[in-house]
């Protein structure tokens, strides 16, 4: 998954994308790509820790989220090469520099700031579409879209978060690439001295009518803890009040604003983690280790964690118990589900 920082200067962005990474493993931190420094995150997961525990694999691997450092904003207009890379990611995190102004007012302006220009540069790509359908013959479906998200955009409202927008107006207007349409979460930078403090109430309720989660964190602070043992690190973070890395929580919000789920493969050689959407049916996650896999499906063999997690015998047992279910290629892989996947090669 690609998850993009996006900030005007001065925003804190890239000491929010220094701490983000602290707590992480970090592969590939630094480079570079279009502007952008880029990042991974390994997302931890204690059921994946402990399948490793119980197979003893020669590999295990988690969930990776490649966060990438966009390149500086420049007011009034987004540079084209930040633009671009904000295009290729699967979702947005916006920066609010509550270190600067913590007045609730102040912070919400700068939410209501950024997403405003955001929505402004789909604007002026929408209006280029609508104007050459004046010229072309276009569907009646995507005029109809064009119309009603170029009204959403010049109230502000992004494309992922417009109601008036149905199923098959999305449908209609996939693969244009528009920045807004993809999921966003935003958090509130404090400064030291409001670590721990939790965002603002009306920049809450400000994020719920966008459909923007928000998040605090003192980015400052949390980097300072880089260097420091992992043992280390919660006690740190707890003399300032707070409970926990940003990381984790930044992690959780990004998953589930993304609305993805982990489905998980053991075995000797390695224990992984897959990361798909919600309601991926099995065929489509086998192509997620292998597209041979996906084109070769006969079936999957299934347990949910849950179920599996109390056998002291581990798959063995699950098979003697008939807990293995078999699933064809429509089964709909849940949260957790542990996926060993029959095809032919």
């Amino acid at each position: 998954m690609e998850a993009g920082i996006v900030g005007y200067p001065g925003s804190g962005r890239s000491t929010v994308f220094n701490a983000l990474l602290a707590h992480r493993a970090q592969e590939a931190a630094g480079a570079r790509k279009s502007g952008a420094a880029i990042g991974v995150i390994h997302v931890q997961d204690a059921r994946l820790e402990e399948l490793s525990a119980r197979f003893k694999p020669k590999k295990t691997t988690p969930i990776e989220i490649r966060l990438h450092d966009l390149c500086p904003s420049l007011e009034p207009n987004f540079p084209t090469a930040e633009i671009e890379a904000m295009k290729r990611m699967d979702l947005l995190l916006l920066v609010i520099p509550a270190f600067a102004d913590p007045d609730p007012a102040a912070q919400l302006a700068g939410l209501d700031g950024l997403v405003a220009d955001l929505c402004l540069e789909d604007l002026a790509a929408i209006e280029k579409l609508i104007k050459r359908t004046t010229r072309e013959k276009t569907d009646a479906t995507v005029k109809e879209a064009l119309d009603l998200i170029q009204t959403a955009l010049e109230a502000s409202i992004p494309v992922i978060s417009a109601s008036s927008l149905q199923a098959q107006h999305r449908e209609a207007l996939r693969g244009y690439g528009l920045i807004t349409d993809r999921p966003m979460i935003a958090v509130a930078n404090n400064a030291e001295d409001a670590a721990g403090t939790p965002p603002p109430a009306e920049l809450v309720k400000r994020g719920e009518e966008l459909g923007i989660p928000i998040l605090a964190l003192a980015a400052g602070l949390e980097a300072e803890m880089a260097e420091l043992a992992a043992e280390d690190r919660v006690e740190f973070l707890a003399e300032y009040g707070v409970s926990e890395p940003a990381g984790a929580a930044v992690t959780r919000a990004i998953l589930e604003r993304g609305d993805i789920i982990p489905f998980f493969t053991a075995g000797e050689d390695e224990c992984r983690a897959w990361a798909i959407a919600r309601n991926t049916a099995a065929k489509q996650a086998a192509g997620k280790i292998h597209s041979d896999i996906e084109r070769g499906f006969i079936r999957a063999e299934v347990i949910g964690y849950d179920e599996y997690e109390p056998l002291a015998g581990g798959l063995t047992e699950a098979k003697s118990k008939g807990l293995l279910r078999v699933e064809g290629k429509d089964y709909i892989v849940q949260d957790g589900d542990i996926v060993n996947f029959r095809h032919n090669t």
